[in-house]
């Protein structure tokens, strides 16, 4: 690459990240408006909020008539009008065979983010942030740059809509070139670029919201003692990964032939139901993983709210709602984490340390990114935690054996059906040429409903160059 070309990259990934990090700042003011609204009305409930965004740790409850949580899911079935959810999946997919999403359908998967994420869902900030990065970094590069630099936009944009989520910006630029792949693969022509981008967007968003770590765990330096504990979590991530992916296949499967709508409509009741037993669960609930670490919640509470947790996050992605995996996985990681550790004492590390090496396991493990997790950590607590963190991370990824983004596989003629099974084919986030339906090549239908033993026969097409 020429000198010119190089200096006009830097130019426009900088710029690019710049206003991905005022979308994302504008985009975290309407959510905590939004949740005001639609929690504070009808669950009359608002959770704490990040102490790296001068957000207070502390839950507010209010009277309420408990008939209003029956609002909630006509609030998602109107969220679901919107369309499917075509967030971080549809990215991947895209990548692999060559397409391109429409700014409509990105806005209105942000806007039924916005939405249900207001209300309530469990989902991850991140996935709209990241979203509206990505289309930018499309539309800018497809309009004023030849192709060759155009590529390496969506990168920056990406790059920059997790930096502003997570206050992590290598962490996230890192994640957003490890993202499209199942295994240790990175599009490593396209870091530079996600690096200027999300620390342009960082720097934008923490004008407005703080440049300080989304969440204040400082953990004291590990003793090498505690490796065992290490390895001892990431063999429970890895059961918590697969758990969690399993329980979204399931959830699919049970819904499989309900209309989207209905299946939103549901959603919103799984989370009326959660907001009157725990609403604590609410939310995306890494809030909770800071507040854990304090000896005052007692560890059965800390246990109940992981557990819900695993089952609201399950149910949620595999109905369909919008957000991402990433946060939650995040959250859950640090909950069993600190649980652990609190469970034997004698071997475990302080709650910060297991907090923040759960979490990066979690991640590593069924969003497949150990190189981005060990990064995201090592920026919320300090790279004092890569002793324990890498061993941890490491075991959990080569022990899961499932993936939360099975889209990371289309880089053949054809995938099994098997993570897709309950879906319409209409609903899937990447274009099939043909179908294997017990041995026979059947016509593709969007109405037809995916079945196990099924096999999706792919267009060729491969990732733009």
């Amino acid at each position: 690459m020429q000198r010119r070309q190089v200096l006009t990259l830097i130019g426009y990934s900088a710029g690019l990240g710049l206003l991905v990090g005022l979308v994302a700042a504008s985009f975290t003011w309407a959510l905590y408006r939004s949740q005001e609204l639609a929690l504070g009305s009808f669950a009359g409930y608002l959770p704490p909020s990040y102490s790296g965004e001068n957000g207070l740790l502390h839950t507010f409850r209010n009277p309420h008539p408990w008939t209003l949580l029956l609002l909630l899911p006509f609030v998602y079935a109107a969220a679901s009008l919107l369309g499917h959810n075509r967030g971080l999946a549809k990215i991947i997919a895209a990548y692999h065979q060559g397409t391109k999403g429409t700014l409509r359908e990105k806005l209105r998967y942000a806007l039924g983010s916005l939405i249900e994420l207001g209300a309530g869902s469990p989902m991850g900030r991140e996935g709209p942030m990241a979203v509206l990065g990505d289309w930018m970094g499309d539309a800018l590069g497809r309009r004023f740059l030849p192709r060759e630099l155009a590529q390496h936009l969506p990168f920056a944009g990406l790059a920059a809509g997790f930096a502003a989520a997570f206050h992590a910006p290598v962490g996230g630029a890192l994640l957003a070139v490890e993202i499209f792949f199942p295994g240790l693969v990175l599009a490593i022509a396209s870091l530079g670029p996600a690096l200027i981008g999300a620390l342009a967007g960082f720097t934008a968003y923490g004008a407005f919201w703080g440049y300080e770590p989304l969440l204040s765990l400082e953990p004291p330096p590990p003793e090498w003692l505690d490796l065992g504990f290490a390895l001892l979590i990431g063999a429970l991530m890895a059961a918590v990964g697969t758990l969690l992916v399993y329980a979204v296949r399931a959830v699919r499967r049970a819904s499989a032939g309900v209309p989207f709508v209905r299946r939103h409509a549901l959603l919103g009741l799984e989370v009326a139901l959660t907001a009157a037993l725990l609403p604590q669960a609410l939310g995306d609930g890494l809030v909770w993983v800071e507040m854990a670490t304090s000896p005052i919640l007692p560890l059965a509470f800390l246990v109940a709210l992981a557990a819900v947790r695993t089952l609201f996050v399950g149910v949620v992605y595999g109905l369909g709602g919008y957000g991402a995996m990433i946060g939650p996985a995040l959250a859950l990681g640090g909950l069993y984490g600190i649980a652990l550790a609190r469970a034997l004492p004698a071997i475990a590390p302080e709650p910060q340390t297991a907090a923040l090496v759960g979490m990066g396991a979690l991640l590593a493990g069924v969003v497949r990114t150990p190189f981005a997790a060990t990064l995201l950590v090592s920026e919320l607590g300090g790279y004092v935690i890569l002793p324990l963190a890498l061993p941890a991370i490491f075991v959990t990824y080569v022990l899961t054996p499932v993936q939360a983004f099975p889209e990371q596989n289309l880089t053949a003629d054809s995938v099994p059906a098997e993570p897709f099974v309950g879906l319409r084919v209409g609903e899937l986030t990447f274009a099939v040429e043909g179908l294997l339906a017990d041995g026979r090549l059947v016509e593709v239908d969007p109405e037809y409903v995916l079945q196990e033993g099924d096999v999706l026969l792919l267009p060729s097409g491969g990732p733009v160059e």
